[in-house]
């Protein structure tokens, strides 16, 4: 038996890994001993030779070294099933919904394995060189577990690049018809798996189609950014009196025009720029009882964050201006770039600048089934705060 190559960390530099993180960066490596294949996997150890973890490994990445296990432990397919087997039984403990995460990177530590589940298709993605020199053997264990016979390969996420890898979508297994269809919140969808966001739905913000819908009944709602209409649709199936749902893509409109339709929901759907609209609304008066504001992210690194921010904080004014007092403002952050913090600043700062109070009524998170690792802040990147508009000044 060969043993894997060994992956020394350099003196002298803050390695994160040794406070729990499992990556490790080109910069913080000293050496490496023995014969290293990108797409194979290497022993970390640290300046003095400790033994720190099992990791993937791709010279082509800026993340040069991702761990998988704290033991030293060959990437097989045993060692799969085992982590598939953790993974499927934490997701069996949360719900039993048709349409759910599986596996999620890091957050089941298995570095750039993404497996959500529509009805009876697996939809995989294999976002590192290591993970998709495994697709066979990680596809054909799934079948073997959940007994879906078809399983698609959506390999379309443009961070695949970082990892010498192509943008492209395959069927791993089975014949692939759309529509699939699955109940999410209470709505039921008939989702094209080929084309819809991320693996064909945000599945990220599922719990929260329901908790937002809980502050619908009776209020006038503006859906920003509403992509297949889920926040729009959950609200007026909740008792909302009338929605306007805003989104640029046109065919995720049509998708959830159908949607509407099928679930006898009279909704307005407006294709459009929502900055744009705002201002509009705003210079004819309008106002709304319930807001939300769910854009995509503005910001994929740390770079143009500033620039990000300044976006949020245009919407924000926007929108507590369009808000009637006592009315709900559920909005979202998709970027771990953004913290807590600066949110809380952003939103301390549009109330200010518009004069009015806000009363925190609930903090959101991505779906249970996105599960968060504390040592590894990357894996919380969707915060949301449902806020009531208590008071503000006479316009």
């Amino acid at each position: 038996m060969t043993h894997p190559a060994r992956l020394i960390l350099n003196k002298g530099v803050r390695h994160r890994i040794l406070t729990g993180h499992p990556w490790v960066f080109a910069s913080e490596v000293d050496r490496i001993e023995g014969n290293a294949e990108d797409g194979g996997t290497v022993e970390i150890r640290s300046p003095k030779g400790d033994f720190l973890g099992s990791a993937l490994y791709n010279s082509r990445s800026q993340i040069v070294a991702r761990r998988y296990s704290v033991e030293a432990i060959a990437l097989d397919a045993a060692f799969l099933s085992q982590r598939l087997d953790a993974a499927l039984a934490y997701r069996q403990s949360l719900t039993s919904a048709t349409a759910r995460r599986l596996v999620w990177s890091e957050s089941d530590q298995l570095p750039g394995l993404v497996v959500d589940r529509y009805d009876d298709v697996l939809v995989l993605q294999t976002l590192t060189l290591a993970m998709s020199k495994r697709e066979a053997i990680i596809a054909d264990l799934l079948m073997q577990k959940t007994g879906c016979r078809i399983v698609l390969a959506r390999n379309d996420a443009p961070v695949r690049q970082l990892e010498g890898l192509p943008m492209e979508r395959n069927v791993l297994h089975g014949d692939y018809k759309a529509p699939t269809r699955v109940r999410i919140a209470d709505i039921g969808y008939d989702l094209d798996l080929w084309s819809g966001q991320k693996t064909g739905f945000y599945l990220d913000q599922a719990e929260n189609y329901s908790v937002v819908a809980g502050c619908a009944a009776g209020r006038r709602v503006l859906d920003c950014f509403t992509n297949q209409g889920a926040f729009a649709l959950s609200a007026r199936k909740a008792g909302a009196v009338s929605c306007r749902a805003i989104d640029q893509s046109g065919e995720a409109l049509r998708h959830a025009e159908i949607t509407a339709r099928s679930e006898g929901l009279e909704i307005e759907w407006l294709q459009g720029n929502v900055f744009d609209l705002l201002r509009r609304y705003e210079q004819n008066r309008e106002t709304f009882d319930l807001i939300v504001l769910d854009p995509p992210s503005f910001t994929k690194t740390k770079g143009n964050k500033d620039s990000a921010l300044r976006g949020y904080h245009e919407l924000h004014l926007r929108a507590l201006r369009l808000l009637t007092r006592g009315g709900i403002l559920a909005t979202f952050s998709c970027s771990h770039h953004v913290t807590a913090q600066d949110w809380d600043e952003l939103l301390q700062k549009a109330a200010t600048e518009t004069g009015v109070t806000l009363r925190l009524r609930q903090r959101l998170g991505q779906s249970s089934d996105h599960p968060v690792l504390v040592n590894v802040p990357e894996t919380e990147y969707l915060r949301g705060y449902v806020l009531e508009k208590v008071d503000a000044k006479a316009a």
